[in-house]
């Protein structure tokens, strides 16, 4: 994740710090509705959570996040939660992570 961190770093400057919001609050608001999903058996609001946060992870180079989002994507799709809420609990701590290695990049 550092690599591409630095290189979104060099490539968009000063609007990295929007970059670093935007994931933070955009994700945060996906996983409140995973959370529900799982909760309310919402296979199609889970399959679109969990692909938003794979593509966005995706892209900050957060890969064991999209890993385990791309878990929660395929549950949705194939209407099993054996391992959802279990995955959703490994996505959070990975989420904060993500953020947290984020927000100390910042300029």
């Amino acid at each position: 994740m550092k690599e591409t961190v630095e290189q979104l770093k060099e490539l968009l400057g000063a609007d990295f710090n929007l970059l670093v919001d935007a994931f933070d609050n955009d994700n945060r608001e996906h996983l409140a509705h995973i959370q529900s999903a799982i909760d309310d058996k919402d296979f199609e609001q889970l399959t679109h959570a969990a692909h938003s946060i794979k593509g966005a992870s995706s892209n900050l180079g957060a890969i064991e996040l999209a890993s385990v989002c791309q878990k929660l994507e395929s549950a949705g799709k194939e209407k099993d939660l054996s391992t959802a809420a279990s995955d959703f609990e490994k996505a959070k701590g990975l989420f904060e992570q993500a953020v947290e290695i984020l927000k100390a990049e910042r300029s």
